[in-house]
């Protein structure tokens, strides 16, 4: 008896006979579509035909239809049974030219000519083209009513985990524990990635046969790799919101990290953990007093990574059923903090708990591969047809939708699509660059060929092209905006990256603000398909699932954040390859990109207009980078490793100006006594903020402890009571060096 549930055996048995007739036409034309340009557009109809018929087919075999799909099994036998005369009439084609031998054939048109060449009469290749066009157009109907179906459960994903979300924004853990546990918003990578998803994209994955393995197998474990651009993050948003799906009931716990290249609070296991924790818990009735305890615990800031992982532990087994879901593994940087993450998820694997869930993903990096120590059946590679396949939907969905792209080369559609599938190689991000080229591509048939002749063979081709690309009299600029974006301590709001440009970092550094530029469309255009841009989602902004906002003519709001817009290419810009090319005027060191940031800081933070005066709301929204400046530029500072004589001076500057640069950056951000709380203090008197010697004992700052004590003692103060005047969480100055263990400052201080 027929599975009620799949395609009925005629209608699949059609759809076999479609593909089998439509490979032997392409099979014939292609080795004559040099003649002449009819020729190689019926070779072109019919390639366009085989791969609508090779679409459905994949898209079959790996759906798995539910009960309450009826109505969709019967939409697409109908559009399938439309199409049937028109298989029998391409069959009688292709049983013409069957049992012709090729070198006989061509013989025989050199002899007789074209009047003899039936394959080749205009009424025959007119007729194919015809027939072709309307079986494709009856196939894509077929597959949009696939897509569209997913889509549309996709779109019913997003309001079944709108609940949830908020839950896991949840107001009712206060924020005073909120401030202190620092848990990574795991929510805003999971939208930003969701926004680059289009209908279909990543369906042959979830509705598989591995997915659902891993969905109901007790204690599973699944590792998706592949090479970077290939759409791992993407496929991991798909994947997170069919686990929200699971969740039935209060029993099922969903949680999920992404690592992230370019926010260093989202790299080491310590962040992984208490976004976890902290999304479990706020998934439990109890969560705020399991919360609360800790916070008694460990008042002074997050706790110790084994008190977080037994944290876990426990949360987790609070639930039947637990999924967790971790992105990019390889975005955590290689050494120390890459070593601990995989330590961290080896332990999470060794508990051994029947119902957790766990799916990771990465590049197929050595000691990623070695440490997660995958079956077979636990891995996933991130390159198979069904992931080419998503990737000419990509394609043919972003010519019809993106405006420039539609009204450009609507003509031409079809070449470009072929063109880019044929040359993606399972790369999404190679696509995305080549529509940039296009967008600036000359509008003519000629320019067109011209470009899709020329397409870059890699992503380092790419990224070259894009870089020379960049008019000359901007690469300083070009060059400011790609350092801020690749090495910031986190992901930076386009007013603070307008502003870190117009910082001069000449004899005399200041904040030029003839410098300005005015908005998003202004780094767009300095840096074009290099950076993106987000908005970083806050309690009380928009819906955190309402994605795809256009910023283009709005850059003044706060939320929205300037990145560079894949991994790839801040490793390419740290490459040796670009050193030995013509883009190397853009190479980049983080020793030397750290530097040059701490520098744009301090200059900023001695900016009079900043530091003189009362410190206000009004005067930070005129000054937008200051709050960024005054929290990072001493983690800058020691990422820098060597101090330039400049960044020495600009340091020793803002300490020795105790009433006005040094009070106006700790009521910005205070490192020592409130590391915990990010917001502005406006209204901390000057008077009560500890001295500048106690500042520079915790954080180590030899040289300006001698400065302070000795070369700039003007007023010839006794040493011993500078050194014990009392003030600060730790009392002086000693105990302030001893609590930040620097032993040779105690020493000195001694």
């Amino acid at each position: 008896m027929a599975d009620p549930l799949s395609i009925a055996a005629g209608i699949a048995g059609l759809l076999s006979l479609g593909l089998q007739t439509t490979d032997t036409l392409v099979k014939f034309y292609t080795s004559y579509r040099g003649r002449d340009d009819h020729i190689a557009r019926t070779t072109q109809r019919l390639e366009a035909l085989q791969g609508a018929f090779q679409a459905l087919r994949t898209a079959l075999q790996q759906r798995k239809f539910q009960p309450g799909e009826k109505t969709l099994i019967r939409q697409i036998e109908s559009s399938l049974q439309s199409c049937a005369e028109l298989i029998q009439e391409l069959e009688q084609e292709c049983a013409k030219l069957t049992g012709i031998s090729c070198d006989s054939f061509k013989q025989t048109v050199k002899v007789a000519g074209r009047r003899v060449a039936y394959p080749f009469r205009e009424s025959t290749l007119k007729k194919l083209e015809e027939d072709a066009g309307e079986t494709r157009d009856h196939l894509s109907l077929a597959l949009d009513i696939l897509q569209l179906r997913d889509h549309k459960t996709t779109q019913d994903e997003l309001t079944e985990i709108k609940s949830l979300v908020e839950l896991m924004r949840t107001t009712q853990i206060s924020s005073a524990i909120q401030d202190w546990f620092k848990a990574p918003d795991a929510l805003i990578n999971h939208n930003a990635a969701s926004a680059k998803r289009h209908p279909g994209t990543g369906m042959w994955f979830v509705k598989g046969p591995v997915f659902h393995n891993w969905i109901n197998q007790a204690n599973s474990f699944l590792w998706l790799y592949g090479f970077a651009g290939c759409g791992k993050s993407v496929l991991c948003s798909t994947a997170i919101q069919h686990a929200f799906r699971q969740r039935r009931d209060a029993y099922t716990g969903v949680a999920f990290f992404y690592f992230t290249f370019n926010d260093e609070s989202k790299q080491d296991q310590s962040a992984m953990l208490r976004a976890l924790l902290w999304q479990l818990a706020s998934q439990l009735s109890d969560g705020h007093s399991r919360l609360q305890r800790l916070h008694d615990s460990y008042k002074t800031g997050p706790p110790p990574v084994a008190v977080l992982s037994e944290q876990l532990r426990e949360c987790i087994q609070r639930f039947h059923q637990v999924y967790i879901l971790i992105d990019a593994l390889d975005e955590s940087p290689r050494g120390n903090r890459r070593d601990d993450v995989l330590k961290s998820i080896t332990t999470v694997r060794g508990w051994s708990m029947l119902g957790l869930h766990l799916l990771v993903t990465s590049r197929d990096e050595l000691e990623i591969h070695e440490s997660l120590g995958a079956a077979s059946d636990e891995k996933v590679a991130m390159k198979n047809d069904s992931i080419d396949q998503d990737i000419a939907n990509f394609i043919s969905e972003t010519l019809s939708s993106d405006y420039k792209l539609r009204t450009k080369w609507q003509a031409h559609r079809d070449r470009i699509q072929q063109a880019l599938a044929e040359r993606a190689q399972g790369v999404f991000r190679w696509v995305e660059c080549q529509f940039e080229a296009l967008k600036r591509c000359p509008r003519s048939k000629h320019h067109l060929e011209q470009c899709l002749q020329s397409l870059p063979r890699s992503l380092d081709e790419t990224y070259e092209r894009m870089l020379l690309s960049i008019d000359e009299g901007s690469y300083e600029e070009a060059r400011r905006i790609l350092t801020l974006l690749c090495f910031s301590s986190r992901p930076l709001k386009v007013s603070e990256v307008l502003h870190g440009i117009a910082v001069d970092l000449g004899e005399q550094a200041c904040l030029d603000r003839a410098r300005l530029l005015q908005g998003v469309d202004d780094l767009r255009d300095i840096c074009p398909g290099l950076i993106d841009f987000g908005r970083d989602l806050k309690e009380g902004s928009q819906n955190p699932l309402s994605i795809r906002a256009d910023f283009a003519t709005d850059s003044t709001r706060p939320e929205v954040t300037v990145r560079i817009a894949h991994f790839s290419v801040q490793e390419y810009l740290e490459s040796d390859r670009i050193r030995q090319q013509k883009a190397k005027f853009f190479a980049m060191s983080s020793i030397n990109a750290h530097q040059e940031i701490a520098t744009i800081c301090c200059t900023y933070l001695l900016e009079p207009q900043i530091s003189n005066g009362l410190l206000t709301p009004a005067k930070l929204a005129e000054f937008p980078l200051a709050h960024f400046a005054a929290q990072f530029w001493y983690h800058h500072y020691q990422f820098s490793k060597e101090k330039s004589a400049q960044l020495s001076t600009l340091i020793t500057k803002i300490f020795k100006q105790q009433h006005n640069c040094f009070a106006t950056w700790v009521k910005l951000y205070d490192p020592v006594d409130e590391p915990w709380i990010l917001s502005v203090n406006f209204g901390r008197p000057s008077n009560k903020i500890a001295p500048a010697l106690y500042y520079a004992s915790f954080l180590g700052l030899d040289w300006i402890i001698h400065e302070i004590l000795f070369t700039g003692n003007a007023a010839g103060r006794r040493v011993e009571d500078m050194v014990n005047a009392q003030g600060g969480s730790y009392g002086n100055a000693l105990q302030a060096a001893s609590v930040g263990g620097h032993e040779q400052v105690v020493k000195l201080l001694l």
